[in-house]
């Protein structure tokens, strides 16, 4: 077989950061994909937002000194991973919020959107999906 490779246009494909900005929240953690964190520039703090009545949950980079901000994300280069947050502070507003529409012990995916003029990427938790779980490797964890 005659296949002349140099005609192809590779691009090449980073595994390491995931395609979408995703959020799972399952019953013990709230876990942002390695897109989110880039979406955001990696912010050290943030402040996460919540409009119950909408259920949209959002999260915007703040400063280390912002009152209510949340410790969020090492720098780019030091990221090796995910961030998971098992803060019940913030997983019980997200779980209460959803209702009985989301079912005890199950996993859903969130997909974000990022708000250009408010720096912001937000969540509509109405758009969740149930997903079946896969773990995390523990490599892929932050605290």
């Amino acid at each position: 077989m005659n296949f002349d490779f140099s005609a192809l246009n590779f691009e090449t494909i980073d595994s390491n950061i995931n395609a979408y900005p995703d959020m799972f929240i399952n019953q013990n953690s709230v876990t942002f994909t390695k897109k989110v964190l880039e979406d955001l520039g990696y912010p050290a703090y943030v402040l996460c937002m919540l409009d119950a009545k909408a259920k949209v949950f959002a999260i915007r980079m703040c400063k280390s000194n912002e009152p209510k901000g949340f410790k969020f994300s090492k720098p780019k280069g030091e990221q090796k991973g995910v961030v998971t947050i098992s803060n019940r502070n913030l997983l019980d507003p997200l779980r209460s919020i959803t209702g009985v529409e989301w079912i005890a012990g199950k996993r859903y995916k969130v997909r974000g959107f990022w708000v250009a003029d408010a720096k912001t990427m937000c969540f509509d938790l109405n758009e969740g999906v149930q997903e079946d779980f896969r773990s995390v490797p523990q490599d892929d964890r932050t605290e």
